[in-house]
């Protein structure tokens, strides 16, 4: 009876500090626990913490023609366009890119070094920014919140420590996979902000095929991107339906 009461006095706490959201995405109210501004300040808190950690490039555009143009196109072609999103590419050998709640990106040069065209590297920045727009990173910190933010919170812990203790949670996150319904999500949101950005949202699914047979050859090569994701046939395949439907309905 003793823990029932505990328990409930936890649930208590945690939705009594809900607030409710609209999710552009799925364009239904989502009951939430961390706020927007909360996702802001998390991922402003972890950038901090990539930024002393990462040898960050100082002009991307040396690295990547156009980078810039192209990230400040995509920031404003999607769902989210409101947030204040910041990009930036770590110099790292892993193929890789990911993203954290707030609007930041992070795309490594290893990535790039194998992305040959604006509409690839489109579609790579724009399914990062799916995740951003679907709270990603926010829904699958909130299913650790049980074991996490309650106990800071009865022991009388400040609402800026809790982000804080979120922020570091999400940190770890970040560098694991999203779900299967989650990645394809993100590609199907990727190809379409591409798309609205006036890029061939087609850059993903040649970005896949090259990294399929970059992974027969190169089997030790650290595709970090495609790692524990969906297979890729199947990604390919949910892009050319969705591509299908972009043309249909354009």
């Amino acid at each position: 009876m003793k823990n029932k009461i505990i328990l409930f006095g936890i649930f208590f706490l945690l939705f009594a500090g809900c607030a409710t959201y609209y999710n552009p995405v799925t364009g239904k109210q989502e009951t939430t626990i961390y706020t927007e501004q909360d996702e802001i300040d998390m991922g402003t808190a972890i950038d901090k913490k990539i930024c002393k950690e990462f040898k960050i490039v100082e002009n991307p555009d040396k690295i990547f023609n156009d980078f810039t143009k192209i990230c400040s196109k995509m920031a404003i072609s999607n769902d989210r366009k409101h947030l204040k999103f910041t990009f930036r590419i770590i110099e790292n050998d892993e193929v890789n890119a990911f993203s954290l709640p707030g609007g930041f990106v992070y795309v490594y040069t290893g990535l790039l070094k194998q992305i040959q065209s604006s509409d690839e590297l489109a579609c790579v920045i724009g399914h990062e920014i799916g995740h951003i727009c679907n709270r990603d990173g926010v829904h699958r910190l909130e299913k650790q919140i049980l074991y996490s933010i309650p106990a800071s919170i009865l022991l009388g812990g400040s609402r800026q420590k809790v982000i804080q203790q979120a922020a570091d949670t999400i940190f770890t996150l970040s560098m694991l996979s999203y779900s299967r319904s989650q990645e394809i999500q993100a590609d199907t949101l990727g190809m379409t902000y591409a798309y609205r950005a006036g890029y061939n949202p087609e850059g993903l699914i040649s970005f896949f095929k090259k990294m399929e047979e970059l992974e027969k050859k190169q089997p030790s090569l650290r595709l970090t991107f495609l790692r524990d994701h969906p297979e890729t046939k199947e990604r390919i395949k949910n892009a050319e339906q969705v591509i299908k439907k972009l043309r249909e309905n354009s």
